[in-house]
């Protein structure tokens, strides 16, 4: 193993009411790379203006005028981020180009970048969500500059700085490349009602007259082997990889946007994630819509699961990838949990907080580290399947994952895959298995 790096960070007098968030940023970039903030090292990491004299110099970009502080915490300011994008193009918070480190000097704000990305705090207040209330990959810093790179920006920054603590052009990483196989289970059987599918099959005998369309529809409903058709051959492909399959389930909820099956059938449930934890799998929990910033229903749905399933649930995604990042990690945190993947962009294959590592969560409220870990969901089945954001070929679907597999691989990243049960596409499936034998 390396040698581990001493550094101490230093901040300039009228910057340091950020300290919260630029240590934060240290202690990503510490468990990036064999580096260690310790208050009394000779090696000094400044940030903002008037270094010390042989101080490695990091300008400040971001703060103060990027964020503002009151009661509530941290928050962004659109305004100035919308300048900053106009004006350079956000070349002072961000990397661009091969510009990176010189001398002694990192010409960006690469701690205003880790922290930028890493605690979403360009989402906190934003407007112009879309219609299921998410923060949309358009809106986002990384595609308004077009910031597409081989390796995250979060995670670029982190190297940076590590290159000139260390002196080596090519830092080692501290981080160790993982793969994390998740399933959704939106549906527990093939509906989410007994008679649901009715209404749908009368619509395609009487007005579309398509029977053929209508016994497809009844078999993937009524006669489709669910759960245990798709829960069993998960476990098995992943088995056959040397992998594990997490499989997320909801808690009892009568919202129309979330299935009931854990209110209307919890005696399935239960024999269902007592098979998965016999063969070695995890149960996880998927929170309902509304839970994202509701914290009492959150915790009702979570602690009437582990009743059901009768062991704790520590890792989950939130249902329709519904996130406010001022309020659902603090949620999570709260109750306990150890691993959160629910970011992720539907619209494309990405690491949207700038890692493809996993990393402490932020509470931007609180404006402290949390215990609760989160990671990027980078390769979905349905933003890439099914027409919903985008209808890809198997070749060209697969083509795309290549860059996410190989970042992950290069920087001991965490590849997180959600595949939901219940696929009935064949070309979807042939897709996954496709992908497991890459990763094998």
């Amino acid at each position: 193993m390396p040698d581990i790096v001493s550094y101490r960070l230093s901040v300039a007098p009228e910057l340091d009411a950020f300290r919260p968030e630029l240590e934060y940023a240290c202690d990503f970039l510490d468990r990036c790379h064999f580096t260690k903030r310790v208050p009394e090292s000779p090696t000094v990491l400044h940030y903002g203006p008037n270094p010390p004299e042989e101080a490695i110099s990091n300008p400040a970009y971001l703060f103060p005028d990027g964020v503002r502080l009151n009661e509530d915490g941290i928050h962004p300011v659109p305004a100035f981020i919308d300048w900053q994008i106009r004006s350079t193009g956000l070349g002072g918070i961000f990397p661009q180009g091969d510009a990176g480190c010189s001398g002694t000097a990192i010409s960006y704000d690469a701690l205003g970048t880790i922290f930028f990305m890493l605690s979403r705090i360009e989402e906190r207040d934003a407007s112009g969500t879309d219609r299921y209330g998410r923060f949309p990959y358009d809106a986002s810093a990384m595609a308004r500059v077009n910031m597409h790179s081989d390796i995250p920006p979060a995670d670029r920054a982190a190297q940076d700085l590590a290159q000139l603590l260390t002196g080596n052009a090519e830092p080692a990483i501290r981080s160790v490349f993982d793969v994390m196989l998740t399933h959704d289970v939106d549906k527990l059987r093939g509906y989410h009602r007994f008679f649901g599918p009715v209404r749908s099959i009368a619509g395609d005998l009487v007005k579309r007259h398509a029977p053929i369309a209508a016994l497809h529809r009844a078999r993937d409903a009524w006669f489709s082997g669910e759960p245990w058709q798709s829960v069993n051959e998960l476990m098995t492909l992943s088995e056959l990889h040397g992998f594990r399959s997490r499989f997320y389930f909801m808690g009892p909820t009568q919202l129309s946007m979330d299935s009931p099956y854990a209110a209307t059938m919890p005696h399935l449930l239960r024999k269902v994630t007592d098979t998965i934890r016999e063969r070695g799998h995890v149960v996880g929990f998927h929170p309902g819509f509304d839970t994202v910033t509701d914290p009492e229903e959150w915790q009702r749905q979570h602690r009437a699961l582990e009743t059901i399933t009768g062991a704790s649930i520590r890792e989950g995604r939130q249902h329709v990838l519904r996130y406010a990042a001022g309020i659902t990690p603090d949620i999570w945190d709260e109750a306990g949990m150890d691993l959160d993947s629910t970011l992720a962009f539907p619209e494309t294959t990405s690491f949207r907080a700038g890692t493809c590592r996993r990393f402490q969560a932020y509470s931007l409220r609180r404006r402290r580290p949390m215990r609760l870990e989160q990671v990027s969901t980078t390769i979905m089945d349905f933003g890439m399947f099914g027409g919903k954001y985008r209808d890809l070929s198997t070749d060209d679907a697969f083509e795309e994952c290549q860059a996410a597999i190989r970042t992950c691989r290069a920087l001991g990243g965490t590849l997180v895959i959600l595949y939901h049960t219940g696929q009935t596409r064949t070309p979807m499936h042939a897709f996954y298995e496709r992908l497991l034998s890459e990763l094998h």
